[in-house]
């Protein structure tokens, strides 16, 4: 039987239409956050997306973090067999949880009013959300701090830990050593020096260090700082002295996108989302401002997708009002370990504590 022709216009599939509008808008959104540089599949990214739950179902997975070899090896011809050494792995776990959000149109006569066309914002705009929830939660999973969209009573879809004590370097710029972010007072400014000591920090026990991350076959790290920290930074002469040496201009990969500049190795990224809290020296409103600032290294941060975003459209009212969700199944989680099976360490990431002062 011969085959015969179809006739009529040619329309996409309202659920094909509807699967690329969510692809795309969770695409724009993780693409304009400002981790979006950090991110990878790979565990030698900074924030590592961990896609196993995006084909499939579950609501947890157990990601793996590999601990160094502490032995000393055979030598000479002495019998290797039965002596190989045992790889230590420590494991994460990261629970997915959904978030969604929605705008909605208060009706046809209000789109009559403009020539904005508002449909096509909406999906702007939950883009732009998009990259600033991840923004604002990823910074809030590492620091401790909860995010400034968080309210009393309502839940978060990650859990918020405070750094493990061996992970928190405080700023003692002003002369006296600190144990706690309540002392710091407007003259523990940031400055070259804390970036030497976050660096040693990372590096001081080898079975516990934090990995770098490999950029064109070299070892380097990333320190986010907030725009009074910056400020601070570029006060001191060391940091001008080695910026005229320091060289970034012309470097492809996109970690130096934006960047400061470069101190020991380590890529200095100015950021306004960084948190700041009233949490140092002083009393009620006179309490100094602090900064929370970041020394990342690989595994920082586990970003776990389950199944594909969703967009939902819906009208109301009569069909006068039309709305749109965005939906996704995501979880967050700094990665922590316990080398000795005890305590609990944060894997990849230094918090840098120092003052934040308001100009």
């Amino acid at each position: 039987m011969a085959y015969q022709p179809t006739f009529g216009n040619t329309t996409i599939p309202t659920e094909l239409i509807l699967k690329a509008w969510a692809k795309n808008t969770w695409d724009c959104g993780k693409q304009e956050s400002y981790f979006s540089k950090f991110m990878g599949t790979s565990s030698d990214s900074i924030i590592q997306i961990q896609e196993d739950l995006s084909r499939g179902k579950g609501t947890s997975i157990e990601v793996s973090l590999l601990m160094p070899l502490n032995g000393a090896g055979v030598i000479e011809d002495k019998k290797m067999e039965n002596h190989e050494e045992k790889m230590n792995y420590r494991s994460c776990t990261v629970y997915l949880s959904r978030v969604r959000n929605a705008v909605r149109l208060a009706g046809k006569f209000e789109e009559q009013k403009t020539q904005e066309k508002m449909r096509a914002d909406m999906r702007k705009v939950l883009s732009n959300w998009i990259a600033r929830y991840f923004d604002l939660s990823i910074f809030a999973v590492l620091t401790g701090t909860n995010p400034p969209f968080y309210t009393t009573g309502v839940e978060l879809p990650y859990t918020i830990e405070a750094p493990t004590a061996d992970r928190i370097l405080i700023s003692d710029a002003g002369g006296t050593a600190h144990t706690n972010e309540n002392q710091i007072t407007a003259a523990d400014v940031f400055d070259t020096t804390l970036i030497g000591k976050a660096r040693r920090m990372a590096q001081a026990d080898e079975l516990t260090a934090i990995k770098p991350i490999r950029i064109d076959g070299r070892e380097t790290y990333v320190m986010v700082i907030d725009p009074y920290q910056a400020r601070d930074l570029r006060r001191d002469p060391k940091w001008l002295e080695a910026q005229e040496y320091a060289n970034i201009r012309g470097e492809t990969n996109p970690i130096f996108s934006g960047a400061m500049g470069i101190y020991e190795g380590v890529v200095i990224h100015e950021c306004l989302r960084v948190p700041r809290t009233q949490t140092g020296s002083g009393s009620g409103n006179n309490k100094a401002m602090v900064g929370h600032a970041l020394f990342l290294g690989a595994q920082a941060c586990i970003l776990a997708e389950g199944t594909a975003p969703t967009w939902t459209e819906d009208k109301f009212d009569y069909q006068n009002q039309y709305g749109v969700c965005i939906d996704r199944f995501f979880g967050l989680k700094k990665a922590q370990f316990k080398y000795d099976g005890t305590n609990l360490t944060d894997f990849g990431v230094i918090n840098v504590l120092t003052s934040s002062a308001d100009d």
